[in-house]
């Protein structure tokens, strides 16, 4: 039967793939045009794309586990070096217990643990629950009921005392097994430390729920704690913590007692080096790894781009890994590699200290002195050699120039890039990865680093003008690169009026503006910074708009905007009105939609949207492309079809797995950005 959930969560249930069919397609020809969709699966580790690795474990034989939270994937580097899919169908969405691991749809798996009997745990984040690949390579639920869990505060006694898959499960930040064989995990936003007993029930072993540094020498239920994250333990029975925002280690000794281990009474300063006594201050800590056999603890700092090492005999701090900056320079130096992220730690007899930096898509091992790569490559996509070939980490925004060539924004590989006939690949803006930070403004686009480019646009002036997460920048005919318009919250889609006027919208404030380049006045032109669904058939900056995208404009001159978080279409019309062309606002449809008026239709996330020269709008919802006629009628152009009572899911063409930016020239031609697939596809009318 199917799980029901609530609305954000019904697009990526759709993916359901225990059962599924694919139809053909009668009306377009979908093929794959550009990027090789290439993964590394089969080959060696070092040359395989990690999408997000964030969280780490190694079994006894050496095998190494990496989850890759955007991917919804799990991979195992063996001893020989070679990689492969462990978990995970790469399909994003609810998979049952039951199944085998490479049959189970995964959502953000991010911490993982070796469990005592040789299975592997996971925490899924997307549902906020435990999960465990066990040794026959099944999936079985651990604890959570899929619901993410509200704050902890005023819960005494038994209230607190629950079974574990009756509980829900805020955000995980550590996993351990203690010396009893019981697991002990952290909830970030919760501020406490939970552990499963032996009897099935979890209970509070640290914090109150309250935010806050306090209690040390004291029991450690009366304690507070700050985000706490990573999680370690020794042969002794200790369990350390790492008290995220209070930038300290605590121990939780045997008698439930909690005490100071590693850091000040406060957070570093500039001042401050990282080096020195246990009480040295420290930075915001993510990840922590016991080290047994050498008395060491390794403690990542996110923001400080390194990890340091507490010897625990001599109770010293001291560098470690990273030279506190960020970048993409290779360096065998340990303390000269620029470490973009550290998100997790584990220690091997094997393979020495692996550490993954999610933000650079690798992890490193560190052994002898030496830091090397261990996994996870990346090739420019414009050294392709073709854009057919082209290895894209996440293809978003596509659009059409003048010459016929395709300009695609890649948000993984933070590049512009430029596909022409008959198939080459030119580099338009972005240096190197990692995606993050941004430099380069007064300088060539192409020695610039881009900090996930989203949309991109020509103007009517020739400039190329592109969306990051905090900005816009445009690109002159010279190829010179500058910020127009920063301090912005997700802006997204991008159009140009008639008057030549940059519009945008900015998807985190829930707004449209209007962006004048002579004066570089902006003025709201729908939405009014909150979150929300009202005000159709009235003035458009009256009405309440949730996270809108995309934009564009008909032959009319009325402007569409992807109302994302609302499920919905909506119509600023030339008169400064507002009203709804499409969506009923009910999430996903679950039935064929074909056939439906559009304004009766249930959408999932519209993640795309376009206008076509004959006033017909094409919409991508991550799992399915639509067209909507002028007749307001909706026709599925490719991947979900629908899914009937016994959960058998309907294709078109296949799955599709993140179907994102649009384009669509005279022909109906229509290009389709698919970012987890790393692919163009295109769909051409029959």
């Amino acid at each position: 039967m199917r799980i029901k959930r609530n609305l954000l969560f019904l697009a990526v249930l759709a993916a359901l793939t225990a059962a599924a069919q694919t139809l053909p397609n009668t009306a377009y020809d979908v093929q794959p045009v550009y990027g090789a969709g290439w993964k590394g699966d089969g080959g060696p580790a070092v040359d395989a794309l990690l999408d997000g690795p964030s969280g780490m474990a190694v079994d006894s034989a050496g095998n190494v586990y990496i989850s890759e939270q955007n991917a919804g994937i799990i991979r195992r580097v063996k001893p020989d070096g070679s990689i492969d899919r462990f978990a995970g169908t790469g399909i994003l969405g609810y998979g049952a217990a039951g199944q085998t691991a490479l049959s189970t749809n995964l959502y953000s798996p991010t911490v993982l643990l070796m469990d005592s009997d040789g299975g592997l745990l996971f925490y899924e984040a997307q549902y906020c629950r435990i999960r465990k690949v066990q040794t026959d390579g099944t999936v079985k639920d651990v604890a959570g009921t899929g619901r993410c869990g509200t704050s902890l505060q005023g819960l005494s006694g038994s209230s607190r005392e629950r079974k574990a898959l009756e509980t829900d499960i805020g955000s995980i930040g550590g996993m351990v097994i203690d010396t009893q064989g019981r697991l002990v995990f952290s909830e970030s936003d919760r501020n406490v430390v939970r552990r499963i007993d032996s009897d099935g029930y979890i209970r509070v072993i640290v914090g109150t729920g309250d935010a806050g540094s306090t209690g040390d020498s004291h029991e450690a239920t009366s304690a507070t704690l700050n985000s706490p994250t990573g999680l370690a333990a020794d042969p002794e029975g200790n369990v350390y913590i790492a008290d995220g925002i209070s930038c300290r280690v605590r121990r939780l000794d045997t008698d439930g007692n909690i005490w100071p281990f590693a850091g000040a009474g406060r957070c570093a300063v500039a001042s401050d080096t990282y080096q020195g006594s246990s009480s040295t201050p420290l930075e915001r800590i993510g990840s922590i790894a016991y080290d047994s056999v050498n008395r060491a603890m390794y403690i990542a700092m996110p923001r400080a781009y390194r990890v340091v090492r507490m010897d625990l005999n001599a109770a010293r701090i001291a560098w470690y890994l990273g030279n506190g900056s960020l970048g993409s320079t290779d360096s065998s130096d340990p303390l000269s590699l620029p470490l973009n992220a550290p998100s997790s730690i584990v220690v091997s007899s094997q393979r020495g200290v692996l550490v993954s930096s999610q933000d650079s898509y690798q992890v490193y091992n560190v052994q002898s002195g030496v830091v090397t790569r261990f996994a996870g490559g990346w090739a420019r996509p414009d050294q392709g050699p073709t854009c057919a070939t082209a290895k894209f980490m996440r293809p978003r925004g596509l659009t059409r120039i003048s010459d016929g060539s395709l300009l695609i924004s890649d948000s993984g590989a933070g590049m512009l890039l430029r596909c022409s006939a008959p198939d080459t690949i030119l580099g338009v803006a972005g240096k190197s990865f990692p995606a993050g930070y941004t430099r380069g403004d007064g300088a060539a686009a192409t020695d610039a680093v881009l900090d996930q480019p989203n949309r991109i646009l020509v103007g009517p002036d020739g400039r190329t003008y592109f969306s990051e997460a905090t900005r816009i920048r445009v690109i002159d005919t010279n190829g010179v690169i500058r910020t127009l318009k920063s301090g912005l919250s997700n802006p997204s889609g991008l159009a140009f009026d008639s008057l030549n006027r940059l519009i945008y919208a900015e998807t985190g404030s829930h707004q449209v503006v209007q962006y004048d380049l002579y004066s570089n006045t902006a003025t709201t032109i729908a939405g009014t910074g909150v979150a929300g669904r009202t005000g159709d058939g009235g003035d458009a900056t009256l009405a309440m708009l949730n996270s809108p995208a995309d934009i564009a404009y008909d032959s009319d001159g009325n402007l569409l905007i992807a109302d994302r978080g609302n499920h919905r279409i909506r119509r600023l019309n030339t008169d400064g009105t507002i009203e709804t062309i499409a969506g009923s606002g009910l999430g996903l449809s679950y039935a064929d939609i074909t056939g439906l008026q559009a304004k009766k239709t249930g959408f999932g996330t519209i993640d795309g949207m376009i206008v076509g020269p004959d006033n017909r709008i094409y919409v991508s919802e991550s799992v399915r492309v639509d067209v909507i006629g002028t007749d307001g009628v909706v026709k599925v152009i490719t991947g979900f079809l629908g899914e009937d009572d016994d959960g058998v899911s309907s294709y078109l063409d296949g799955p599709l797995n993140g179907a994102d930016g649009l384009s669509v020239d005279s022909s109906g031609r229509l290009l389709i950005a698919v970012r987890r697939e790393g692919r163009v596809f295109a769909a051409t009318p029959k």
